[in-house]
């Protein structure tokens, strides 16, 4: 599996990092680049990247139901 060392050609993951951590440890989340690694090696030794991408769909359900009529 691929290791993350930084994110120069990764800034989605960066951003899908920082939507999981805010909304997982909310006021106590740390955002610097040196923390989110370590949260995706996290997610990557316990086989939990799925968490990211359930949190990029959950925004982008939010996102488009507050735009739609239903």
């Amino acid at each position: 599996m691929i290791e993350i060392k930084d994110f120069k050609y990764n800034p989605k993951l960066r951003k899908m990092l920082v939507n999981y951590c805010v909304r997982t440890y909310e006021e106590d989340a740390i955002l610097d680049d040196w923390h989110l690694i370590q949260e995706y090696n996290l997610l990557k030794e316990n086989n939990e990247l799925h968490f990211l991408f359930e949190e990029e769909y959950l925004i982008n359900y939010l996102k488009d139901g507050s735009n739609s009529n239903g």
